[in-house]
């Protein structure tokens, strides 16, 4: 079955919704059972250990750069009207986002994505810092 006999079968939002679905279950399992986590991997990285939490990060980034690109190669992402690609960012804007998003990782002790892993959980720390 291919992507239109999805849609007529159950809809766009349905389509979406159980992709939606797919993809947050297969995050919480992997995120869950890897301790994924940018903070971990960053203080790894800042120690010189290269070791299981900088190697999960790299392998994840890596792993959505080459779908991203392969998804536009192939013309099943539309990346023209793009906000985040239509005009031109700043330096100063990139700096003092990522001073801002460190901080706050550091603040809460975790990154976003583990965060939600632990909320998930039950962390009642996680839940409430993230």
């Amino acid at each position: 079955m291919n992507w239109a006999g999805w849609n007529e079968a159950f809809g766009e939002a349905g389509v979406l919704a159980m992709g939606g679905l797919a993809l947050g279950l297969g995050f919480g399992f992997f995120g869950q059972r890897s301790k994924f986590c940018l903070r971990a991997a960053v203080i790894e990285f800042w120690h010189r250990r290269f070791g299981d939490k900088l190697a999960v990060w790299l392998l994840a980034f890596s792993t959505a750069v080459v779908v991203v690109q392969a998804l536009v190669l192939l013309g099943g992402l539309d990346v023209s009207s793009a906000r985040q690609l239509s005009s031109r960012g700043s330096l100063s804007g990139a700096l003092i986002g990522g001073l801002l998003f460190g901080v706050g990782m550091v603040m809460t002790r975790g990154c976003a994505s583990r965060l939600l892993v632990l909320s998930a959980n039950g962390n009642l720390r996680a839940l409430l810092s993230g």
